[in-house]
């Protein structure tokens, strides 16, 4: 009785795991559209380099800064950062 006791436990902790897992890992639903590059010549602070990506047109060269991100409202003055990719947008 023991053993089965122990095997169910042990069951039931994989399981509860798994749930876990799978529920604070869901994708996040992206809202925003357009990517956008640091640029300190824009007003706002960032360039809509958005037909640039989609065309593949471009590149982020090794660099510890942000290459493209994207705002949850397609704000850059009230939306909320995502880093999509980290260098130097050329």
């Amino acid at each position: 009785m023991k053993k089965n006791g122990k095997i169910l436990l042990r069951g039931g902790t994989l399981m509860m795991a798994a749930v876990f897992a799978f529920a604070f890992n869901m994708p996040v639903k992206r809202t925003a559209t357009m990517v956008w590059t640091p640029d300190a010549a824009e007003p706002i602070g960032y360039r809509n380099v958005t037909s640039q990506v989609q065309s593949g047109n471009y590149s982020c060269e090794l660099a510890s800064q942000e290459c493209l991100v994207e705002f949850s409202n397609d704000d850059p003055a009230t939306g909320q950062k995502t880093i999509l990719q980290e260098g130097a947008f050329q």
